[in-house]
């Protein structure tokens, strides 16, 4: 860059007036620019939606599985003599249980002593030897206890003896326990605070249940037992009495999965619609950043607000995103076995608005029918069951394959369908390499930008040129003016 004169033999402004003549020169940057603008945001709402779709598709995804629909519940004929409850899968839908006797839980060898002192850290005020030993062939273990020692202090004593005994305290009972729930004796003098003396623990051996399930006889070591996908506890016995347990569908935990995938395919519904309908400001357009330096910062964001809104209208990937998804709510079940008197969503209950004047405003929107609902899962959960998850092994007819397909199949495919199109539209925020149209021409637009840059800075280096220039000649011959008017004088 050479030596720029700026006005100082023609008294003009020159830097303003070269800023101003680039002003105009620097229009189509800034219509890039702008265009640049656009794109990002239009990219970034694609991105957002297939957030949205994302959401929705791992929504979808348990509705295609069988298990989903196979939550059943168990009640039994009278809970005081056995309950039940499922914690997998049943394979019945009742069972006959009887109880010839619970089990008896066997109890470890204890002995328990009562206490004189106040408290677990008032000192024993005594001296003797605690001899404590397991079994009759076991080695006996002496604990000093001395007089200093509080309850707090001999409870540790015996617990790291290596005795197998187990010292507790718990409402002024000092308790000696066997760690495996043996025998063994304790030695000790009568007449301590402590309550200890002489004595022998012995173990209690439990019994086990015996009971028939379905005629079938079985035992357990415990009184609650796994069988067949139910954890059913014992109580009490029935023996020649036998009562029955009976599974059927939760219908309760059934019918909240539905609603919430019909609220969530509302939701989905709602934001399509907004985005595809949001009004387009033609007087407004992305700033540039002079431009919102010059104004106020909520100024600046609500002219950006307004400049984003209708980016995405009626944009023909939502649209018939959209009406996918909408058909794919609508279109009966076609597939062998089907009951034709539930192969669509609104013979379960599962409609369109109430008809009305204001129906037509809800855009596809789906309401549920509660009491069908609930009837349809209660005495048709198969059928209920067949309509959202049924899938189709065909693979050349995709029309029939679509028609084979259950609710939710046909949903998560065409999800998959439309934020495969979105993404190549718009990439995906996660991707290392973005490959999609519209990054490509952010791309493109930053090139194109970089080049005008060069140009400008070329145009304006011209601008400086001619103006130096110009000033050098006026320099020049205001120079040589003042010397003839010098000369002249002379005369």
């Amino acid at each position: 860059m050479g030596i720029r004169l700026s006005g100082m033999a023609s008294g003009m402004d020159t830097e303003k007036m070269i800023k101003d003549m680039m002003k105009a020169q620097r229009e189509p940057v800034n219509r890039l620019q702008r265009t640049k603008y656009s794109t990002e945001w239009k990219r970034d709402a694609y991105r957002e939606m297939n957030t949205v779709f994302a959401d929705f598709q791992n929504s979808v995804k348990n509705l295609r599985l069988a298990s989903s629909f196979n939550k059943k519940v168990a009640t039994s004929e009278n809970d005081s003599i056995a309950s039940a409850k499922v914690v997998g899968q049943t394979s019945l839908s009742s069972y006959t249980i009887e109880i010839e006797n619970p089990a008896v839980v066997g109890k470890p060898a204890t002995a328990a002593f009562t206490s004189t002192l106040p408290d677990t850290k008032t000192a024993i005020g005594s001296t003797f030897d605690l001899t404590l030993k397991k079994d009759s062939s076991a080695a006996s273990t002496v604990v000093k206890i001395e007089d200093k020692d509080t309850i707090e202090t001999i409870i540790g004593k015996i617990n790291s003896s290596n005795s197998g005994v187990k010292a507790t305290f718990f409402n002024n009972q000092f308790v000696l326990s066997s760690d495996d729930g043996s025998n063994f004796t304790v030695q000790a003098p009568a007449g301590n605070s402590l309550g200890l003396k002489d004595a022998t623990a012995t173990k209690t051996d439990g019994t086990p249940a015996s009971f028939k399930i379905n005629g079938v006889s079985y035992t357990s070591d415990k009184n609650t037992i796994t069988f067949d996908g139910m954890e059913i506890s014992l109580k009490q016995a029935n023996k020649n009495a036998p009562i029955t347990i009976n599974t059927k569908s939760d219908e309760d935990t059934i019918y909240n999965m539905v609603k919430d995938f019909v609220d969530k395919y509302n939701a989905v519904l709602e934001t399509i619609n907004k985005k595809i309908s949001e009004p387009k400001y033609k007087g407004y357009q992305p700033l540039l950043d002079e431009e919102k330096e010059a104004l106020p910062e909520k100024t600046a964001e609500k002219m950006d607000l307004m400049a984003k809104s209708g980016i995405l209208l009626r944009d023909p990937i939502l649209s018939s995103g959209l009406s996918e998804l909408r058909r794919a709510t609508s279109t009966p079940l076609q597939i062998d076995g089907v009951n034709k008197a539930f192969d669509t969503l609104s013979e379960i209950g599962i409609g369109g608005p109430p008809s009305g004047k204001n129906a037509y405003q809800e855009n596809g929107k789906l309401f549920i029918n509660e009491t069908k609902l609930r009837e349809a899962i209660r005495n048709n959960g198969e059928d209920v069951m067949k309509l959202f998850t049924s899938f189709s092994n065909e693979k050349n007819d995709l029309g029939k394959k679509y028609n084979e397909s259950g609710v939710a199949e046909r949903l998560y495919s065409q999800l998959s369908e439309v934020m495969d199109k979105i993404k190549i539209e718009a990439g995906s925020s996660g991707s290392i390499y973005d490959d999609s149209y519209l990054s490509k021409k952010i791309q493109q637009t930053n090139k194109d930008i970089d080049r005008w840059e060069d140009r400008l800075k070329m145009i304006e280096n011209r601008y400086w040129k001619q103006f130096t220039s110009m000033e050098k000649a006026m320099s020049k011959s205001q120079s040589q003016g003042s010397w003839f008017a010098q000369m002249l004088g002379q005369r």
